[in-house]
């Protein structure tokens, strides 16, 4: 199993104890190229310039070549801000590993991100909560989700009446 995130230190948390060991991650890409954009528009000296470089570094990491990428970082870009340019440089090598080649995946039909995973969401458990003078707690929340996964797994008879489920 592959988790597809956004990165966050709180997720892998989260899987770590849900499966109770490290679960490998593969950053969603549209954090991704978000994260470029946010730090190339604070890196570059002009606007023809960032435009430049986030175009470089997109070809470079959705291509999954973060080796390349950091090299261009290091090499080709002149920092108005050098703290962002090692702030784009930091994050990049923290993730090297976690950022994949996107556009083979793509190719092969599979999933680059976590969108098709939220609107499922979105669509079965938050319009069910959005009802008309509604309001839901995280545990309630939670358990509604649950519910819902037992639901569309065909497991209602095997959670409610386990005896008769056996027979």
């Amino acid at each position: 199993m592959v988790a597809i995130t956004d990165g966050a230190k709180a997720i892998r948390v989260q899987l770590r104890t849900i499966f109770g060991h490290e679960v490998p991650v593969m950053l969603d890409w549209y954090p991704v190229e978000q994260k470029v954009w946010e730090l190339m528009s604070r890196v570059a000296r002009h606007k023809a310039e960032k435009e430049t470089h986030i175009q470089q570094l997109l070809h470079y990491l959705w291509r999954g070549e973060v080796g390349a990428a950091l090299t261009y970082v290091r090499t080709a870009v002149v920092a108005q801000n050098e703290a962002q340019r090692a702030a784009l440089r930091t994050y990049l090598e923290q993730h090297q590993h976690e950022i994949i080649d996107y556009q083979r995946r793509q190719r092969t039909g599979k999933s680059i991100g976590s969108g098709r995973m939220e609107k499922g969401v979105d669509q079965v458990i938050g319009a069910r909560q959005q009802g008309k003078g509604m309001s839901w707690s995280p545990v309630g929340s939670k358990a509604l989700g649950l519910l819902k996964v037992v639901e569309l797994n065909h497991q209602w008879e095997a959670l409610w009446c386990p005896d008769q489920a056996a027979i």
